[in-house]
Parts: C-alpha cells; sequence; structure tokens
C-alpha cells in the first residue's frame, strides 16, 4: 500500500521557492519517494486552499517572515485542524527557532546551512512518517484470512518447504503462501532485498555484512546465508540504503 506523499512549500521570494522545491525534489529521486509538490508565494493562498479543502497535505515547508502572515502564525492557524500537517521552517532567522517550538514542528532548516540542513530534516522526515506507515497485504491462515503487515517492523523473510515465514521485529512468526518471487518485486522499493535464493532480509535490521552471511540486529545477532554471487550486490544495496537514511552523506552533495 503505497501512498503519495503531498509537499507544499511557501517562500514569499519565488527564486528560493522554486529552489528549496529542486532540492526537494532531487532528494526524493534518490530516495525513490512517490510525491506531489505544490509551490506557493502567498501564506495566504495556502492557507485558503488548506481551509477551503481545495488542497491537503501531508507537511508543509514555510518561510517564516512573510507579508500579512508569517509561518509561524500560518502554523497556529493549521495546528487548529484535526488534520494539521507537519511543519518544517525554512528560514535565515535563527533566532526564531525558539519561538516556533509553540507549533511544535517537524523540523527547523536555516537558509545559511540550507543543503545540509534540508537533507538531514527531509531524510529525518521520510524515515519518521513516510517509510514506517508502509503496509502490504498477506493471505495467511491457508488463504482465507488478509492481513496488512508493517514493511517496517518486517525482519526478514524465509521460504522453506514451498512456505513462506515472516519474521516480524516483535518475534512474530507469520506463515503465508505469497510466492518469493512476488514478495520481492513488491518489496525491493523499500529496501528488503533477496540475499539467497531461500532469503528476503529488511536492510534496516542489518548489522554487517560477512563474507560467509548476514548479520542482523534481531534475536541476538541472528546470522542469514548470503550466496557468493550476491555479497557485492548486497554490500552496493546497504550503502544505498546508508546513503538514503542520512547514515553517510550523498556522492557529490
Amino acid at each position: 500500500m503505497e501512498n503519495t506523499v503531498a509537499f507544499a512549500v511557501c517562500d514569499d521570494d519565488e527564486i528560493v521557492c522554486e529552489a528549496i522545491c529542486a532540492k526537494i525534489r532531487k532528494i526524493l529521486l534518490k530516495c525513490g519517494i512517490p510525491a506531489n509538490m505544490d509551490k506557493y508565494v502567498s501564506p495566504l493562498a495556502l492557507y485558503k486552499n488548506i481551509e477551503s479543502g481545495e488542497r491537503q497535505y501531508d507537511v508543509l515547508f514555510l518561510d517564516i517572515d512573510m507579508p500579512r502572515l508569517s509561518g509561524i502564525d500560518l502554523a497556529k492557524a493549521l495546528k487548529k485542524r484535526a488534520d494539521s500537517p507537519d511543519i518544517i521552517f525554512v528560514s535565515n532567522r535563527e533566532e526564531k527557532v525558539f519561538e516556533s517550538f509553540s507549533v511544535r514542528p517537524f523540523g527547523f532548516v536555516r537558509k545559511n546551512n540550507f543543503s545540509n540542513d534540508l537533507k538531514d530534516t527531509l531524510l529525518s522526515y521520510i524515515n519518521a512518517r513516510v517509510m514506517k506507515n508502509v503496509a502490504i497485504a498477506v493471505s495467511t491462515n491457508g488463504n482465507s484470512v488478509v492481513r496488512n503487515i508493517k514493511v517496517s517492523d518486517i525482519v526478514y523473510i524465509e521460504s522453506f518447504r514451498y512456505k513462506q515465514y515472516i519474521y516480524m521485529a516483535d518475534g512474530e512468526q507469520i506463515e503465508c503462501r505469497m510466492s518469493m518471487e512476488e514478495f520481492e518485486s513488491k518489496l525491493l522499493k523499500y529496501d528488503i532485498v533477496r540475499v539467497y535464493k531461500s532469503y528476503l532480509v529488511n536492510l534496516r535490521f542489518v548489522q554487517r555484512i560477512e563474507r560467509s552471511g548476514v548479520v542482523l540486529n534481531y534475536k541476538d545477532g541472528l546470522k542469514l546465508a548470503v550466496s557468493r554471487e550476491k555479497i557485492k550486490e548486497l554490500k552496493e544495496q546497504y550503502l544505498c540504503y546508508l546513503r538514503k537514511t542520512g547514515a553517510v552523506l550523498f556522492d557529490g552533495e
């Protein structure tokens, strides 16, 4: 179940607004996150679109100093709504950081450290809000029950004697009959990768990769076999995952 994330950027300087949008698009593209993005130079226009129900957003990137309606005042007005979006402030007014806490923003991007702050904040948002809410439907109990399984809680999937077993972070083991090929096609974009003919592993739970296998941060360091021809590919996939989650910097950034 994959949802497109709705972003809006509001800055009264049109050039700055477009620069923020371009940087966000670049990061989202690297992360493979589907998103819609609108840009505004008027905070009042943004407020009216949300208040009327014409637009609904998951997260707003707001400048603080804007004419007629500041970013903080806009956030305060929107926080009264039950479906209020997450707020990320983008400002060169670092002294406003503490004032912004009154609306409990998700983050604060300093314009004088724009690239690094934006990347760190957006990656944090993706990990905290986007990836953790993705679920897939699987058939269990001999295909009689369909369950929604949270992708971020899948540690690994094992194929054994024509059955597949999903091992969850809380220790639950779920038996189902979806083929490994079907699992692989559904889950690759969520960083769950094939390491052996019988195993799919969530890179989120990888502790280290050894010549003879992959060690997971699960059950005191569970080790799963990795086929010899997969080791190099797995290391590349894991490095991409670390870049995407901000554990290492993007190349060329």
